[in-house]
């Protein structure tokens, strides 16, 4: 947001006619330097931040040359919006206080509004909303006692976007109707104005859940070619007509605009946007159900945060509500609903972890893979309620027998249940094994009335018997044993030996 209103800041008309008017009695010839504006502001608007910085510094050496301060404001403040687009920030900072410099002495009325403004968009910048009303209150009160329709409208703008930031959604549908009135009554012809008070009216209406007003006006947008050359203004559309797409129930069309939104936000190192991309691709991924990338953009989402406002306490209640998104979707992602163990994703992430760690301290992990003897006949006789109500006793049952430091327990999906153990010796190993096996063999699960008597096959192997780096060939060996379990009669333990082979015990496993 803040470089589009910078880049207003360098069209203003004040600029240019006290540039020109202090110009002529000072005796600069005015038309070869608006030459070279006129060639920054070409570049800045195709995107060519480098090269409209070196323009600038030969439009600001030759202003120090014939002593002219306005003319060195405008070069720093053009320098200043160039760096901030190329996600330069200290470099902007420091441009923005030559500016401030030259402002204390040589500035009068118009300079020290512009000042104001700045001092909003760095506020707007850092997060820090509420600071950045304040001054934009003070920069709309200067504008009207100066007449600055531009500004004005400008400023207006603004807070309609830091009304939406603040989510005082119908305040930002006010201040950006207020803005579009000047706008059309004294701005015509600023196609760039009209875009971005557009774009925070439409976000303001998706917000207030006013939907065809929003379509309307990001349709109208669509054909813009303002909105399809300039990328922060694009990033914003597209963020905001994802946001639309989501509430109309079209997920994948949100998520491929976010997408986009997100590499151009990025390449600009815009961390306010993309903290708001980030948060709402991962409500759209938590709708269709995909936890997994929810969870991972969720994560991004902090770190952004974290590296934005490192220090500030203004943020922590910003961060505290997306930790407890977090922590909702973490448990989502890591913990399987039915039966309360662990879920695939996190028994696999957590055992590559382990298997890692493993191959440089020649550590044991191990792998018992078992599953419900008969399961379907259970389904078939007494119901998937029943069934689901085993897959619950058993979860339950293993997580109070594998209760210590280094186990996890976790369903692999269906009645397959995955248990992996880290750093246990041979005999501990064969003791658990056995004292799971032994318990869940002979259990008894009653439902609706119905006392159902199970048994289970399991295959076991360690990372000693084979070569494992990852848990999927971890696994994949210890399947095969459950398997030979289950065609050498079922209700048995496999287990892989040292010497690689697959040997068939009743009941105690030897490794």
């Amino acid at each position: 947001m803040i470089y589009s209103y910078l880049l207003n800041i360098l069209h203003s008309k004040q600029y240019t006619r006290k540039f020109a008017r202090e110009g002529e009695m000072m005796g600069i010839q005015y038309k070869p330097l608006a030459r070279i504006e006129s060639h920054y502001d070409q570049l800045f608007a195709d995107g060519q931040y480098t090269e409209a910085i070196d323009v600038m510094r030969t439009f600001l050496d030759e202003c120090k040359f014939n002593a002219n301060p306005y003319g060195a404001m405008l070069a720093h403040i053009s320098i200043a919006s160039c760096y901030y687009c190329l996600g330069r920030i200290e470099n902007a900072f420091q441009s923005v206080l030559y500016y401030k410099q030259l402002c204390d002495e040589y500035g009068g009325p118009y300079e020290q509004y512009n000042l104001y403004h700045i001092q909003a968009l760095i506020y707007e910048y850092e997060q820090n909303y509420s600071k950045a009303k304040k001054v934009t209150e003070e920069c709309i009160r200067l504008a009207q006692e100066l007449n600055l329709p531009h500004e004005l409208s400008k400023n207006y703008s603004l807070m309609s976007h830091l009304h939406i930031m603040t989510k005082n959604y119908t305040e930002a549908v006010s201040d950006a109707q207020d803005a579009l009135a000047i706008a059309e009554a004294h701005c015509s012809e600023d196609i760039y104005l009209h875009c971005q008070i557009y774009c925070s009216l439409a976000a303001a209406y998706v917000y207030l859940e006013q939907y065809i007003e929003a379509t309307n006006i990001l349709d109208l947008l669509s054909h813009n070619p303002f909105i399809q050359n300039n990328q922060p203004e694009r990033s914003r559309y597209l963020l905001t007509k994802g946001i639309l797409m989501m509430k109309y129930g079209f997920l994948n069309d949100a998520i491929t605009c976010f997408s986009e939104a997100e590499m151009i936000a990025s390449s600009f190192n815009n961390s306010a946007l993309l903290k708001q991309i980030y948060s709402y691709t991962a409500l759209a991924y938590e709708q269709q159900g995909q936890f997994e990338k929810a969870y991972y953009y969720l994560k991004k989402c902090v770190e952004k945060l974290e590296a934005t406002h490192k220090g500030h306490l203004h943020s922590k209640l910003n961060e505290l509500d997306i930790q407890h998104s977090i922590s909702i979707m973490e448990r989502r992602v890591n913990i399987d609903p039915l039966s309360g163990v662990y879920s695939r994703y996190y028994l696999e992430s957590t055992c590559d972890e382990w298997l890692k760690e493993a191959h440089q301290s020649k550590d044991h992990v191990c792998c018992f893979v078992f599953d419900v003897d008969d399961f379907k006949v259970i389904n078939d006789q007494y119901g998937h309620l029943a069934g689901d109500e085993v897959i619950r006793a058993v979860g339950q049952t293993c997580k109070k027998i594998m209760n210590e430091k280094d186990t996890l327990v976790g369903r692999y999906g269906g009645d397959e249940f995955v248990i992996l153990l880290k750093n246990f010796s041979k005999e501990q190993i064969i003791e658990k094994a056995n004292e799971l096996f032994q318990t869940l063999s002979s259990m008894t699960v009653v439902n609706d009335g119905h006392h159902i008597k199970i048994t289970i096959s399991m295959g076991i192997v360690c990372n000693k018997s084979i070569i494992a780096r990852k848990f999927k060939q971890l696994f994949n060996v210890a399947d095969q044993a459950l398997y030979m379990a289950k065609n050498q009669g079922k209700n048995q333990i496999v287990s892989l030996s040292k010497t690689n082979c697959l040997r068939t015990h009743s009941s105690r496993p030897s490794l």
